[in-house]
C-alpha cells in the first residue's frame, strides 16, 4: 500500500511530547521494515522543521534524515499545483496541494488526523491507528 503521510503525523512523530508520537513513529516504522510505501510532500519539511524548532524546541533532523531515506518525495510542481487550484475556495488549500501531489506519486491512501479536510480529494484518508490495524 502506498501512503501519503499528512503533515500533522510527521510532526507527531518528530515532537516526542505530542500525543500521537508512538503511532506516528510505529507508522513509519511500518516504511522502514517495507510493509508499507511512504511518500511525503516538500511542503511538509519547511512545516515539520519550523514547528519542531520554533514551537517545540525540537531538533527535527534525524526525523528528516530517516525519512529521506525510506520515503519518496511527492511531485510538487506546476501540474500538481494546477490540481489543487480547481478544489473549491473553501477547500484545506494545502491538504489539497498534499493529496494532488501524493496522488501523483502513486499514493492511494492519506495517513492523517484530520481525515475530513482529505474528503474532497482522490485519496482515501485514515488515521496512523487504523493504519496500523490493517493487514499490511
Amino acid at each position: 500500500m502506498r501512503v501519503l503521510f499528512d503533515t500533522n503525523v510527521l510532526v507527531d512523530a518528530a515532537v516526542a511530547s505530542r500525543s500521537h508520537h508512538r503511532t506516528a513513529v510505529r507508522l513509519i516504522d511500518k516504511v522502514e521494515q517495507g510493509s508499507l510505501s511512504g511518500v511525503l510532500a516538500p511542503l511538509s519539511l519547511g512545516t515539520i522543521w519550523y514547528l519542531g524548532v520554533e514551537h517545540y524546541s525540537t531538533d527535527p533532523r534525524p526525523l528528516i534524515e530517516d525519512l529521506s531515506t525510506v520515503m519518496d518525495l511527492a511531485p510538487m510542481g506546476r501540474p500538481v499545483l494546477s490540481d489543487a487550484l480547481r478544489y473549491t475556495p473553501d477547500s484545506d488549500f494545502e491538504d489539497a496541494y498534499l493529496a494532488e501531489a501524493g496522488a501523483a506519486a502513486g499514493a492511494g491512501v492519506v495517513a492523517t488526523r484530520n481525515a475530513a479536510d482529505f474528503a474532497p480529494t482522490p485519496l482515501t484518508a485514515h488515521t496512523p491507528h487504523e493504519l496500523l490495524g490493517m493487514p499490511l
